[in-house]
């Protein structure tokens, strides 16, 4: 008997991995877990793009609000819970489905990976527990570009800058948020007056797009992988359907 089938939806910044996902769930009976190294955290809501209680309401989802702001979290830690849950799915007779950009932690799933004893985070070899379809979304430059512009300024409007501030008030460090990267480095530098809105929204528009850049990159390399630029739905629907067959 071959190992349990799973699949896992990667891709790049503001592809549209959440909502394809929760659609996907829907239709297989499915229940998601959450491959996103920002969103165990608590209270790391809107600077992450967290997927809100009424999403979470249509479909199960897993290692979301796991970890306490400020507490460290490695691909080690998600590894172990990640098992867990993809076990418990699957002992329930329902479809896994991995969801997230943090890469490193999908492909602890997908490859095996088996760490070191002497340095937890030190991966030293594969040992794949599952059969996996990995489907990985890469649209085009021009159609992701107004995308990231459109999640800056809705995710201001959400009150994005005010969540971090409401965490420094509650005593988490400037130095911890800023090593997050992205929103919240950017939520940092602002509240602390070192650039106004307007920077802030060029800064912050102009590091994301490199670091969709050096996404697009390390998934060129991973293994076994369907790639799709458009018709997401469709194309994933199918896929799995024979997958699952």
């Amino acid at each position: 008997m071959g190992n349990p089938k799973i699949v896992s939806i990667v891709g790049i910044t503001a592809s549209g991995k959440s909502s394809l996902g929760i659609k996907l769930a829907q239709e297989f009976n499915g229940e998601i877990i959450s491959c996103d190294s920002r969103q165990v955290y608590k209270n790391l809501d809107i600077g992450t793009a967290k997927v809100t209680k009424q999403q979470q309401a249509l479909v199960p989802h897993h290692l979301i609000d796991v970890v306490d702001v400020g507490k460290t979290f490695n691909v080690f830690d998600f590894q172990k819970l990640a098992y867990a849950a993809i076990d418990d799915v699957l002992a329930r007779g329902k479809l896994p489905i991995l969801v997230g950009g943090s890469g490193l932690y999908s492909r602890s799933i997908v490859e095996g990976y088996v760490f070191a004893r002497s340095e937890a985070t030190k991966q030293s070899r594969n040992n794949p527990k599952y059969n996996v379809l990995q489907i990985c979304l890469v649209p085009p430059r021009d159609i992701v570009e107004p995308l990231v512009v459109k999640r800056i300024d809705e995710r201001l409007e959400q009150g994005m800058i005010k969540e971090t501030e409401d965490l420094i008030d509650k005593g988490i460090s400037k130095d911890w948020l800023r090593s997050l990267g992205l929103e919240y480095y950017w939520n940092v530098l602002y509240i602390e007056g070192n650039v106004d809105i307007d920077e802030y929204k060029r800064q912050l528009k102009n590091k994301t797009m490199q670091f969709i850049k050096r996404q697009r990159t390390w998934y060129r390399k991973e293994k076994d992988t369907v790639y799709l630029t458009d018709d997401f739905y469709k194309k994933s629907r199918k896929l799995i359907a024979d997958f699952l067959a």
